[in-house]
C-alpha cells in the first residue's frame, strides 16, 4: 500500500486520527463535521462534513416526508 505523508512532520499516514467538530457557515448554519489529524503531531490534514451524521439526517428527513 502507498501512504501519504504529513505535510507538517513528514510522518507516514497509515491511520489518521478523526475528531468531531462543528462546521459553521457565515449565516450561522451549522453541520456536524470531522477533522482528519496526523497521528504523530496532530496537524489538521483536512476537514469534512461527517458522512455518517449526514446520512442520519437525510434518513430522518425522508422518514418525516414519508410520514413514518
Amino acid at each position: 500500500m502507498i501512504f501519504g505523508k504529513c505535510p507538517h512532520c513528514k510522518a507516514t499516514l497509515s491511520k489518521p486520527k478523526v475528531e468531531a467538530v462543528t462546521i459553521t457557515q457565515g449565516d450561522g448554519a451549522t453541520w456536524k463535521g470531522v477533522n482528519y489529524l496526523c497521528p504523530a503531531c496532530n496537524a489538521v490534514l483536512g476537514v469534512s462534513v461527517d458522512p455518517i451524521a449526514l446520512k442520519d439526517e437525510l434518513v430522518k428527513e425522508m422518514r418525516g416526508l414519508l410520514g413514518r
